[in-house]
């Protein structure tokens, strides 16, 4: 069993961020009002590595934990949270095999119909390593206050019952090139 490392990260000159998370497998990235941190279960010296690739410098400390009053919600995209909204993101990122992305993308809707030109177009990018497909998973902890500031801008449902649906949500897929994690991670 490997502990998780956590590093807190900085950008220094950002250059494909997501690719390199996605060399890594898998981690989660939490940001705080000024800080962003990964924690992942690999070797720190393969991570910094891939990181520095990225532009991106990498620091070891400890993880922020959510304040008491602090409820979970779960988000539906990647938008950051406003500047002045006190509150813990936390992104769960896994990178998705080249054989599940490549048989979601190829699977026909229809019996009749191939799969879009689009779907074939992003099949291609990924067997030619042009592209990969990072799922992530994203969950705002914040004061109740905080997330009605907030559903004005991100997409937010607040857990309010059910307490198994933070853990249980499916992964949403974005593609590395687009860079979708990375406007999150250093807005």
């Amino acid at each position: 069993m490997t502990l998780a490392t956590t590093l807190r990260l900085e950008a220094v000159q950002r250059a494909a961020f997501d690719r390199r998370l996605a060399r890594l497998g898998a981690g989660r990235l939490t940001r705080s009002a000024h800080d962003t941190y990964l924690e992942t279960d690999r070797g720190i010296d393969e991570v910094t590595h891939e990181l520095a690739l990225a532009g991106v410098r990498a620091a070891r400390c400890a993880l922020p934990a959510p304040e008491a009053g602090f409820r979970p919600a779960i988000a539906f995209d990647l938008t950051p949270l406003g500047d002045g909204l006190q509150g813990i993101d936390v992104v769960e990122v896994r990178a998705v095999s080249l054989g599940e992305a490549s048989a979601a993308l190829m699977r026909r809707r229809l019996p009749w119909l191939r799969a879009s030109r689009q779907s074939r177009e992003a099949c291609r990018r990924l067997l030619r390593d042009d592209d990969a497909v990072l799922g992530w998973r994203r969950i705002v902890w914040c004061s109740v206050g905080s997330l009605r500031a907030a559903r004005a801008r991100v997409r937010l449902r607040p857990v309010v019952f059910d307490r198994d649906a933070v853990a249980e949500r499916a992964l949403q897929w974005t593609y590395a090139n687009d860079a979708a994690i990375e406007r999150w991670a250093f807005a």
